[in-house]
């Protein structure tokens, strides 16, 4: 029913929430299970000229600090399938969260997506967005909303 299921991550409380969610699921359907580490750098840093003078190490090692915890997430949520036999893999990409998650699931060919809700109030929501508002809205396959 699930042959594939796309579980983003980001380190959040949630993310612990997610990764046991996705494990019963998957274990029950007999479902491949993806993990997805969305990284974004702070900000301004996005608009840091990494070319100019003095720019370039302090760019890399914000890019390098972002990168190292994005594999502790992906290998924290990885931890709650350890003792299941689903078949796991990791992914990382650069961007927006929204956009890649979507972008990974219509090009993975996911069957379901399971994502975090960290339950913005309405100003919040309106102001911002959420990750799991637009892929619910946007998706092409099942979401589960997990809070």
């Amino acid at each position: 029913m699930f042959g594939k299921i796309l579980v983003p991550v980001d380190g959040s409380n949630i993310s612990v929430l997610l990764a046991k969610t996705a494990s019963r699921v998957a274990a029950k359907f007999g479902s491949e299970v993806v993990l997805l580490h969305v990284m974004q750098l702070p900000l301004p840093m996005e608009v840091l000229d990494p070319g100019r003078e003095g720019s370039t190490d302090i760019y890399g090692e914000i890019k390098g600090r972002v990168e190292s915890f994005g594999i502790r997430v992906l290998k924290n949520a990885s931890g709650h399938f350890a003792q299941t036999d689903v078949a796991l893999s990791e992914k990382t990409v650069w961007g927006d969260p929204a956009v890649e998650i979507l972008r990974e699931a219509e090009q993975g060919d996911y069957k379901l997506i399971i994502i975090g809700s960290r339950s913005l109030d309405d100003m919040e929501a309106w102001l911002i967005g959420s990750v799991s508002n637009k892929v619910v809205q946007r998706s092409r396959c099942p979401v589960l909303v997990v809070r």
